[in-house]
């Protein structure tokens, strides 16, 4: 039976990634029913290019008033998918290019037992797997035998996940009823890692299949770390470190989490100075890890589910 299947790619500020990505999507083997496209109140052009989608039943257009960044914008997305009930919601980002079979090398995946999500194999353009992609897998990988009892043809080249990124991943859609859905206050960073745990952590299962392929074709394939990360690029490292901290403190609980913090504060500064960058770059990266850091004391997001009348 065919599965009613959204998909969610959330824009901004970058048309012709964009453009690649639609079509990408337009050539899927496995039909979708809509694709919601989030606009991060991008100023590049792609509001005016994306009117000649409004009148198309297959696109729903969601122009924001103001970048909420990419947490915010997958959100919104799943938010709408769910209230529209899709059984399951296709996210990704606008630089990411989906083979045709990426969604219905998928769908055989969503029969097995409790699972939550799906995800694909993420290479860079050059075929190596993208850094920035890499999924936590259980340490015990022999559970997939398992698992897959009764699919033992679907046991081959697929792992049990604990954590995966929103660059492709195919998400039940009942768990934002159930668990609710990403914190869209987090903005950038580690908002699919959380997401995907919660699912995990809830008693679903994460499975990653390398039949299903995409490409995410970002400049560099490089890993979201502070031992590599430009220092132009500190904005991103102050919310991956407030965000971090949040996880960690739900996860460790007040007393052992403020340790721990203070043990990531010494630990970030040994391997910015370890980088011996010029000073302004240096300065830069301890700043924004640090204050990171600091604010991860008291930023507490508060969990959402999805509202009906959201539009």
């Amino acid at each position: 039976m065919t599965k009613i299947v959204d998909c969610v790619v959330v824009t901004y500020n970058r048309l012709e990634l964009l453009k690649e990505n639609l079509a990408k999507i337009e050539q899927q083997t496995y039909p979708i029913r809509t694709i919601y496209i989030i606009d991060n109140h991008s100023t590049d052009g792609t509001t005016e290019y994306l009117n000649k989608y409004k009148n198309n039943n297959k696109y729903k257009v969601v122009t924001l008033e103001k970048n909420i960044g990419g947490a915010g914008g997958f959100t919104k997305g799943i938010e709408l998918s769910a209230i529209h009930h899709a059984e399951w919601i296709w996210v990704m980002d606008d630089d990411t290019m989906p083979t045709e079979k990426a969604l219905e090398n998928l769908i055989p995946y969503t029969e097995i037992g409790k699972t939550g999500y799906v995800c694909s194999q993420v290479l860079w353009m050059d075929g190596n797997p993208h850094l920035m992609n890499v999924t936590r897998q259980l340490e015990d990988n022999s559970l997939v035998d398992s698992v897959f009892h009764e699919r033992k043809d679907l046991a081959l080249n697929t792992r049990l996940t604990v954590n995966a990124s929103f660059v492709s991943l195919l998400i039940n859609g009942e768990i934002p009823w159930k668990i609710g859905l990403p914190y869209p206050e987090f903005f950038i960073w580690c908002d699919d890692a959380e997401y995907t745990y919660r699912i995990t952590q809830s008693g679903y299962l994460g499975i990653q299949t390398e039949n299903s392929i995409v490409y995410h074709k970002t400049k560099n394939n490089y890993e979201s770390s502070i031992d590599t990360l430009d220092a132009n690029m500190s904005w991103k490292l102050y919310y991956g470190e407030r965000n971090a901290s949040f996880i960690r403190k739900k996860r460790k609980g007040n007393i052992v989490f403020f340790f721990s913090q203070l043990n990531e504060l010494r630990l970030h500064r040994h391997k910015i100075k370890k980088r011996r960058l010029p000073k302004e770059d240096e300065a830069k990266l301890l700043e924004a890890s640090w204050r990171g850091l600091i604010d991860g004391f008291s930023f507490n997001p508060r969990l959402r589910f999805p509202q009906k009348d959201s539009k």
